[in-house]
């Protein structure tokens, strides 16, 4: 796992970028909210052997950039960068398109969107639980301007310095939403997630203000409006033990026929609790459609075959 930057001039900002190796074409992954780029080292372990996997954190986030909040961290602003970043790592590759675009909870929501803009960059999506809220004539409460969003106001009453990591490690582990994580998961973020400060104690790289922030304006920001300009094949994987109605997610993904929906009972951060199953699921699912397209193009060459033979 080596770091690096990628600097995006024209974006105003410096992505914190993770390669994780691999051989074979591009794919990328953007992580959620709060998070970094190197909790997915699980997950490319498996895709690795099949891509070349890198990471980058989004701005705000781990290594990255961190411009003033909050109009820096507008959900169109993500998907600018998920454009920037994948043509920047193209052009690096000397490949003409990223071949598989791998996003967690707002950082799928970000890719779909921005696919949907740029035809033909993404060969192919996997959507890990993305956030979907429903469109704007149907929101209530926090989701309808209406009050504080939940989630900002958890990320703001969050602790952003502490005397070390021994002192995290040994709360957080007994922690619901830490307990269930893959250790090695937790230790990589214990480490990349956290810079150490000059008094001796560490610090949070994502500071709870630009996460609530990230919450708050994800509210203005309408999928519905996205994907019926999708033109990318997607894998989109529910998390049935998450916060998002299949029902909601169902009517969502079935308004584009290039979209695949699995549900699996997983909870919403499975890349950290479940990085296996969901790094199969996608190969799997790459694997079938690879395979599709070899039967379809061994139909097509049989098919010209008794064309010439008939001639």
């Amino acid at each position: 796992m080596i770091r690096e930057s990628l600097p995006l001039p024209e974006r105003g900002v410096e992505l914190g970028l993770v390669d994780f190796g691999g051989a074979g074409p591009l794919a990328i992954v953007s992580h959620a909210n709060g998070f970094c780029a190197s909790l997915y080292e699980p997950v490319a372990a498996r895709l690795r052997d099949r891509y070349r996997v890198f990471a980058f954190d989004s701005r705000g986030h781990g290594d990255s950039s961190v411009p003033p909040p909050p109009a820096a961290y507008e959900w169109n602003e993500f998907v600018a960068d998920w454009i920037a970043a994948a043509e920047a790592l193209c052009d690096r590759q000397g490949v003409d398109r990223v071949e598989l675009g791998i996003g967690h909870s707002f950082g799928g929501t970000c890719l779909l969107a921005a696919a949907a803009r740029r035809p033909g960059r993404f060969g192919a999506l996997a959507l890990l639980d993305p956030v979907v809220i429903p469109p704007p004539g149907e929101r209530s409460g926090a989701f309808h301007g209406e009050g504080s969003h939940p989630m900002a106001v958890a990320a703001r009453k969050r602790n952003a310095v502490f005397p070390s990591r021994d002192a995290i490690r040994s709360s957080w582990a007994r922690r619901g939403v830490f307990g269930d994580w893959r250790p090695e998961v937790l230790e990589t973020y214990l480490r990349e997630g956290f810079r150490d400060r000059e008094d001796g104690q560490v610090e949070l790289k994502c500071d709870p203000e630009v996460e609530a922030s990230v919450f708050e304006l994800g509210t203005d920001f309408d999928l519905f409006q996205e994907i019926p300009a999708l033109e990318t094949p997607a894998l989109w994987i529910h998390a049935g033990q998450g916060n998002f109605p299949l029902g909601l997610i169902e009517r969502a993904a079935g308004q584009s026929d290039e979209i695949t929906l699995e549900s699996l009972e997983l909870d919403h951060l499975m890349a950290m609790t479940a990085p296996d199953a969901v790094a199969d699921l996608v190969l799997a699912w790459t694997a079938s459609r690879r395979d599709g397209r070899r039967e379809a193009g061994r139909e097509v060459r049989e098919t010209r075959t008794t064309k010439q033979e008939i001639a």
